[in-house]
């Protein structure tokens, strides 16, 4: 009896076995020949994650956000991008990643007034922020400083915006016109720019067989504006003593030379050639239009040339004279 019991139960797990194969093969070849459904995966990249969250599930797949960066273009919340791309056969249950978007990042705009420039620009790089524009006009407060800013201090800005600054240039110096000093005695000017809180940058001394102390030239001309940072320059007449010549006998030449217009200064020189040699008189730079006294001093025979910028503009020829006494001529 015992006998018979175990060949049963080995028949009995012979045959769970057989059956168990069979299932597994049955199962192996309908996989094979059936596979499973696939779906194909849909665009939600520009939706709303929660819209795309519901959309995918109805398909029978999930969400997963793998992702988030800040886009000044998309809203917060809206999905940038996805994987699978739209269009791809996936199993169900199969995750959709995405990236989605933080918006646009912003700040508090800190204050600037008060800071000098270069000290707001460093300032705002540590914070990511951006510099915009810088606009510059006289004001009390000092050189350099901010005065004023747009946007506002504590106001929330995207931090891709710029901002806008206004700086003081300082005090602006009182201006003033130039007055007519041709003609007038150099101690009547010294009192006008004394009232108008001018300074004379330089006074040269040009013979002259006038009055001496006149102003023969000016620098800037007679209209323009000034302040007291403006360098201005007098050609004052001074007495010259005739000099007793045997042979050759010395002549003061005088030559009126006007300076052609343009846009910059130009430099006059003055070269003599005479019985005494060759010499060059520099009279500086002067500006366009300026008409400009040239006294020249020759000894004997000889000629005076006149330069403006290194151009020769004219030629005054001067003939020996006869007789002791030096004489003075005015040429044209």
């Amino acid at each position: 009896m015992l006998r018979w019991l175990k060949y049963l139960l080995r028949v009995l797990g012979i045959f769970i076995c057989l059956v168990g194969v069979f299932l597994g093969v049955a199962l192996l070849t309908l996989r094979i020949l059936v596979p499973p459904q696939k779906i194909e995966v849909p665009s939600i990249a520009g939706k709303d994650a929660k819209e795309a969250l519901i959309l995918v599930s109805e398909q029978g797949l999930s969400l997963k956000v793998i992702g988030k960066r800040y886009e000044p273009q998309i809203p917060q919340g809206v999905i940038i991008s996805q994987f699978p791309s739209p269009g791809t056969k996936v199993r169900r249950n199969r995750e959709i990643k995405v990236f989605i978007s933080e918006g646009t990042r912003t700040a508090v705009v800190p204050s600037l007034i008060g800071k000098k420039l270069r000290e707001a620009k460093i300032y705002l790089s540590q914070r990511g922020l951006n510099f915009g524009n810088a606009s510059y006009t006289y004001a009390i407060f000092p050189q350099d400083e901010i005065i004023s800013q747009g946007p506002s201090p504590q106001t929330e800005i995207n931090t891709e915006d710029g901002i806008n600054v206004l700086v003081s240039l300082g005090r602006r110096n009182p201006g003033f016109y130039m007055p007519e000093l041709m003609g007038r005695k150099i101690e009547e000017a010294k009192d006008i720019f004394e009232k108008l809180s001018l300074e004379i940058g330089k006074i040269k001394e040009s013979p002259s067989s006038g009055e001496e102390g006149v102003i023969l030239s000016q620098v800037p001309l007679p209209g323009t504006r000034v302040d007291c940072e403006t360098s201005i320059e007098l050609v004052v007449s001074t007495f010259y003593k005739e000099e007793q010549s045997f042979s050759p006998k010395a002549r003061w030449i005088t030559t009126l030379v006007e300076v052609p217009l343009g846009l910059t200064k130009k430099r006059v020189s003055v070269v003599i050639v005479d019985n005494q040699g060759r010499r060059t008189i520099d009279y500086g730079e002067r500006e366009a239009g300026e008409k400009v006294r040239v006294i020249s001093k020759v000894v004997g025979r000889g000629e005076i040339r006149i330069y403006v910028d290194g151009e020769l503009v004219k030629i005054e020829k001067v003939e020996e004279l006869n007789g002791k006494d030096s004489s003075f001529a005015t040429g044209g």
